[in-house]
């Protein structure tokens, strides 16, 4: 009975209890909407509390009946507070990222290194910064991001977007590029599925790319991948469709406007001519319509689809984490019978076996195709890449149909119509890459701080391009019967290359703390291969259109095409690294690398390539440890030797060459020997000073970093002249020099007000190169560049235009220039040369030719589930030289002429900016009115993103959905006329770059 007594007791004492007690049930997720796994969640003033699980749930008991508070914190976030109301039940909590991220790795050569502890130039962005952006190559995600990396896009075909990367300016006067790797591959972004990678890491100085020896002089970008976590599997979906248009195309002349300034251009040259090409009366029936106009830019290019799907799937335990990812990019070229797909597929895998072994395994397998016209030439007939479709549509003028009146493809001037040579019925190119990477890596902690780790890598690509070219007939738009050309030779061209990189490592890893000291050690051995074979087959005169195999071709062996190529290289190195750090705040690194690259002869095969960089955390030391301003202040400086290997295969020894020659009507093949050695030919060496601080201010609300740089690149590679004694060419030696100096600035703020966090970011910087020496000779003059020492390398050289002549007065009082110069014709500054004359000898510097001052801004929102992001970028100073048809109205006589020609001088409009009308050559000669100010700002990426409440997709089983619109390159500032302001400097004939908009979903399980 006592005992029935005792248990009812209990039954209400804990019934009691329980009343006084409510659930609460919540998510805590980061600012992005993602769970955030192991987050702690503890009653304040209690030890009562739980973990937030896979999905970042939570469920614990609070007295009931009054306020509560919870404190939410989780390594890497700033902790919170959040008070709950008397009833309350639920609540959602999300965890701003820590400002100090002192504690963040940041990957270096070989190794990672925590952010504090840097002594080098690095920059890093993460996935965050990237994510969502229509991006096709990755290496597109990089513009604006990094301060003193330059990424300049000059042409928008879908699989050839024309990338170029530059850190700290022009330093060579020679290829320099910049060595990209990815998860300890060297290769491009070009086929890497920007949804996959983790971080990228930029190696902006000597000090921390010399660990990289004889590829770095032109700087390191290191990308890696994302690997597996620890927990429940998770699946994500990342997609978007889009529509792409041209960010600017030139708006050519119509067919009125064109008859009126071709008629005009041809009084202009010989004034009283009766013999015109236009009468009034046909410029009054193209004004009319009765005769027709054609718009050719409309035509050749139109809005296209893009679209990208990814699926992650990642997870882990204890003993192994994975992570696989399946990612398809599909985008259709602007330009008719183009386009570009491709498919990703990504395993990254980790294991544990045992206490002491780890084992990764990568591989990448990347499928691609593009898509293009034919660029196949008949005998005698055009042309046909991309850049002479582009060229055909600047010089053709509206007067000139693209069809006849009943369909057919029109010919132009009596001769071929390149669109239709364009089009899929003039035929087809298709490039398939296969490439397959892969690493395997392991790697055995012999001690406690102790290990060593091997790892083989490589980069498999196999390229198959098959080019045919169709027959096709262009007929007369006046008669619609006769054939003007008669395209009548189809081809097939068949090009297959296998290029095969290979990288083995192995590298011996210690670390240990003795009390206030730290020292880390890192000991290397690598080897890299690289081989390259490609063969071309080819035949013509098909019987058919519908069947594309070599054999279907002629039997005739005179139209067969055959050739063939390889070559190999490789590169043995050794390297070490030593950091030493007292108490955090003294810190110090040596680095020691030893090359030996195939690319030279064997005595002067090797270089070494050593530097040495040093920190002090001034913000550590007592007199700021408690200040309330500084939270983080470091010094770098640093010494570093890189070099440049990048020359052309075997110019140290003389090559083997073949010919083919007939000899009593039987072909006979003789070998030669070719080329100019030059068995001394050895480094680019770069040597860089680098002076930096880093700062974060008000809780790190404000961070800054900033750099000077200083750098000598000697023995470039040049040809100097030779005595005409001498018998054979030029030859490449070391012996140019050229100096470069700049600063950069990277400034970040972030904050939170009530509900609203927003962050701000500045990247800004500058870099000019000076030519110290080109080999004791004067200036290399090439068309209209210069390098000339005391000067930057290449800058433009020409004559300097001071305006327009405006009477014939002024024309005689000048120096003599043309024997049709006039009124209206651009007007030269004479400086030393004939004063009587303008010659070759009163050119000169117009300015330089690199670009200077690239920046970019950032600005990023966020207010309950709404997220809004804005990216912008450009360069404070570029002259772009647009010459010929991407310039001039009628730069011979069947071209035509844009829009802007029509702002152009006249008697009765002496204000006009361009010289009056002419066809030829008179005003073409290049000179300062030829250089545009091309300076921009470009709106790089905007997006508007909400995430749908947890309470909404707990019920769906979804942890994350958000929906978002991103717009990239939507406006664009320039006062660059008619073309793109990256356009390159040319003709105009580059493919457009494209602005997209697009719809993407987000979504996590």
């Amino acid at each position: 009975m006592k005992r029935k007594l005792f248990c009812g007791l209990l039954i209400l004492l804990s019934l009691q209890v329980m009343a006084q007690e409510r659930a609460v049930t919540g998510t805590v997720r980061d600012v992005s909407g993602e769970p955030l796994v192991g987050a702690s969640i503890l009653v304040k003033n209690t030890t009562r509390g739980t973990t937030a699980d896979a999905n970042g749930k939570f469920s614990l008991n609070v007295p009931a009946g009054s306020q509560a508070t919870l404190v939410a914190s989780i390594i890497g976030f700033v902790t919170q507070e959040v008070a709950l109301s008397a009833s309350q039940t639920s609540v959602e909590i999300m965890l701003n990222e820590d400002n100090k991220k002192l504690d963040e790795l940041v990957v270096v050569g070989y190794g990672t290194q925590k952010k504090i502890n840097l002594t080098g130039a690095v920059a890093s962005i993460d996935a965050k910064e990237i994510e969502n952006r229509p991006i096709t190559n990755a290496s597109q995600a990089l513009q604006g991001r990094i301060a003193g990396l330059l990424v300049t896009q000059t042409g928008g075909q879908p699989g050839s977007e024309d990338i170029g990367l530059r850190i700290r300016g022009t330093s060579s006067l020679n290829n320099n590029d910049v060595l990209v790797i990815v998860d300890g591959v060297a290769m491009s972004m070009k086929n890497l599925n920007p949804n996959d990678i983790e971080s990228i890491s930029v190696l902006k100085d000597a000090a921390s790319a010399a660990i990289y020896g004889a590829r770095a002089s032109g700087g390191v970008i290191l990308v890696t991948t994302k690997k597996g976590k620890a927990g429940k599997t998770r699946v994500t979906y990342d997609g978007y469709v889009g529509r792409q248009t041209p960010t600017m195309l030139p708006k050519m002349a119509n067919a009125y406007q064109h008859a009126l300034l071709y008629r005009e251009a041809e009084l202009n040259d010989n004034p009283g001519t009766t013999s015109l090409t236009f009468s009034e009366a046909d410029i009054e029936k193209y004004r009319t319509g009765e005769l027709p106009s054609s718009d050719r830019f409309g035509y050749l290019f139109n809005p296209a689809p893009q679209t990208q799907h990814n699926v992650g799937i990642s997870g882990g335990a204890e003993n192994s984490n994975y992570y696989i990812s399946v990612g398809y990019m599909k985008q259709g070229g602007i330009m008719r019978n183009t386009g570009y797909e491709r498919l990703n597929i990504r395993t990254n895998n980790n294991f544990k076996v045992g206490k002491r072994l780890d084992i990764g395994i990568m591989t990448q397998f990347s499928p691609s195709l593009q898509k293009g016209p034919s660029e196949a030439s008949f005998p005698n007939g055009p042309t046909r890449t991309i850049s002479d479709y582009m060229f055909e549509a600047l010089r053709r003028g509206s007067i000139h149909p693209i069809f006849t009146s009943d369909g057919q493809w029109s010919s132009v001037t009596a001769w071929a119509n390149r669109f239709g040579l364009q089009s899929e019925e003039g035929g087809f190119s298709r490039e398939r890459l296969n490439r397959l990477t892969g690493a395997l890596t392991l790697n055995y902690r012999i001690l406690d701080g102790l290990s060593v780790s091997g790892t083989y890598s490589g980069k498999f690509d196999q390229t198959r391009r098959v080019d045919y070219s169709k027959r096709m007939k262009f007929i007369s738009p006046i008669d619609l019967k006769t054939v003007d050309f008669d395209y009548n030779t189809n081809s097939l061209l068949n090009a297959n290359q296998a290029d095969y990189y290979h990288t083995m490592q192995l590298l011996l890893n210690y670390s240990k703390t003795f009390g206030d000291h730290t020292v880390k050690l890192l000991g290397g051995f690598s080897r890299e291969w690289n081989q390259y074979q490609a063969e071309t087959v080819g035949r013509r005169n098909f019987l058919t259109d519908e069947i594309y195999v070599v054999n279907a071709g002629s039997a005739d062996t005179q139209t067969w095409t055959s050739s063939g190529t390889a070559s190999e290289w490789a590169i043995q190195s050794y390297f070490g690294r030593a950091n030493y750090d007292l108490k955090g705040k003294y810190l110090v690194e040596a680095i020691l690398r030893y090359d030996g690259s195939s690319r030279f002869a064997a005595p002067v095969r090797w270089g070494l390539f050593p530097s040495v960089s040093a920190g002090w955390r001034i913000s550590d030391e007592n007199f700021l440890k408690d200040s309330r301003l500084i939270d983080n202040l470091k010094l770098r400086a640093s010494w570093g030797q890189v070099g440049n290997q990048n020359v052309a295969l075997y110019q140290f020894a003389s090559s083997v060459s073949t010919n083919a020659y007939y000899f009593n009507g039987q072909p006979n093949t003789t070998a030669f020997y070719s080329g100019n050695p030059n068995p001394d030919l050895t480094w680019e060496t770069k040597r860089t000073i680098n002076l930096g601080v880093d700062a974060g201010l008000w809780n790190n609300k404000l961070t800054m970093a900033f750099d000077l740089f200083q750098d000598r690149t000697s023995g470039i590679l040049l040809q100097p002249p030779v005595p005409d004694t001498y018998g054979r060419g030029r030859v490449f030696q070391n012996v140019g020099v050229v100096d470069n100096k700049g600063w950069e600035i990277d400034l970040r703020h972030q904050n939170q007000l009530g509900n609203l966090r927003y962050n701000v970011g500045v990247q800004l910087s500058n870099a000019r190169e000076t030519v110290v020496d080109v080999g004791g000779q004067g200036p290399r003059i090439s068309g209209s560049t210069i390098t000339e020492v005391g000067y930057g390398v290449d800058e433009w050289f020409g004559w300097e235009a001071a305006g327009l002549f405006q009477t014939i007065d002024e024309v005689k009082a000048n120096s003599f220039q043309n024997i049709k110069t006039g009124p209206g014709d651009i007007k030269y500054v004479e400086h030393g040369g004939n004063p009587k004359t303008i010659s070759a000898d009163d050119r000169v510097h117009l300015g330089r030719q690199n670009s200077i001052l690239p920046y970019g801004v950032n600005v990023g929102l966020a207010w309950k589930g709404f997220d809004f992001s804005a990216f912008g970028q450009g360069v404070g100073y570029r002259l772009t030289y647009m010459s010929r048809v991407g310039w001039h109205a009628f730069d011979n006589g069947i071209s035509s002429a844009m829009e802007m020609h029509l702002d152009r001088w006249t008697p009765e409009t002496p204000d006009g900016y361009f010289p009056k009308s002419r066809i030829g050559g008179v005003n073409k000669a290049f000179s300062s009115f030829h250089l545009q100010n091309s300076a921009y700002f470009r709106l790089k990426n905007i997006q508007l993103g909400y995430s749908i409440p947890s309470q909404l997709t707990e019920r769906l089983k979804i942890s994350r959905l958000r929906v978002y619109f991103s717009g990239e390159n939507l406006l664009t500032f320039t006062k660059l006329r008619a073309f793109d302001p990256e356009a390159p400097n040319g003709t105009g004939s580059f493919y457009p770059l494209s602005k997209v908009a697009t719809f993407g979903v987000n979504l996590s399980l």
